[in-house]
């Protein structure tokens, strides 16, 4: 994210050298799972190789999501397998918000977009959440992180971020109030009448929200009367967050 540039420190603080690597990291990003190896992932390298065409002597900008960035400049190949040489390094510091999103389960597509939509806004955390009217099963549950993994790997690519999101496991409310603690505002959806604007309590707020703010968003068919009451029992406000109905996603 361009504000995430912003912001952060890196290694750069000569002016000059910094606008040289923006500059440079225009260049296609490629995700790093491995930053002490020399060659891309498969699925990285297959893009880079037969899509992109990448060949010797073309430079390509690497990211690890924790914050480091490199300059590296393409060697040929292993295999199938993306080789490369580091050229220049940079840290960006990690964004000095906290912000988590917790979302109640959704269909594949629906849930699809919410990641990568989170992702582009610079969200810190994300909890997946099964909730009583989630229509998705919660069966594969390993399967669909790595899904998710994927999709927000790929939108840090297109949006430029250093910081991948945290993706928890799939959970429950039960499981989500002991987490929720870290956060001390708390929020969730909410279609009720009377409930008020999340606009309105953002003054009232803003201090706590500094060291983290945690957001529940319902399922397809709205929270149970239940869950909401047992996420205000929790701490959590119900909020609108617009004066129509919006998806889920």
């Amino acid at each position: 994210m361009a504000e995430e540039h912003r912001r952060s420190p890196v290694l750069f603080r000569d002016p000059e050298r910094e606008d040289r690597w923006r500059a440079l990291s225009e260049m296609e990003r490629y995700y790093l799972a491995q930053p002490e190896e020399n060659l891309l992932g498969a699925q990285e390298s297959e893009h880079a190789l037969r899509v992109m065409r990448r060949r010797p002597g073309d430079r390509i900008t690497l990211f690890d999501g924790a914050g480091t960035e490199w300059i590296a400049e393409v060697t040929g190949r292993e295999g199938r397998r993306l080789a490369f040489r580091k050229i220049a390094e940079r840290k960006v510091a990690p964004p000095s918000w906290k912000i988590a999103i917790a979302q109640a389960l959704l269909k594949a597509k629906a849930m699809d977009l919410v990641f990568q939509k989170v992702t582009e806004l610079g969200v810190t955390e994300i909890f997946p959440v099964f909730c009583d009217r989630s229509v998705e099963r919660r069966e594969g549950a390993e399967r669909k992180r790595a899904r998710w993994t994927e999709i927000t790997i790929a939108a840090a690519k297109q949006c430029r971020r250093a910081w991948l999101p945290k993706i928890h496991p799939l959970t429950d409310l039960g499981e989500l109030s002991r987490e929720a603690s870290a956060y001390p505002v708390r929020l969730f959806g909410s279609l009720q009448a009377g409930v008020p604007p999340l606009r309105s309590l953002l003054p009232l707020l803003r201090k706590e929200a500094e060291r983290g703010v945690l957001c529940l968003i319902g399922p397809e068919g709205d929270l149970t009367p239940a869950e909401r009451s047992r996420l205000e029992g929790w701490g959590f406000r119900p909020v609108s967050l617009s004066p129509t109905v919006l998806r889920s996603e």
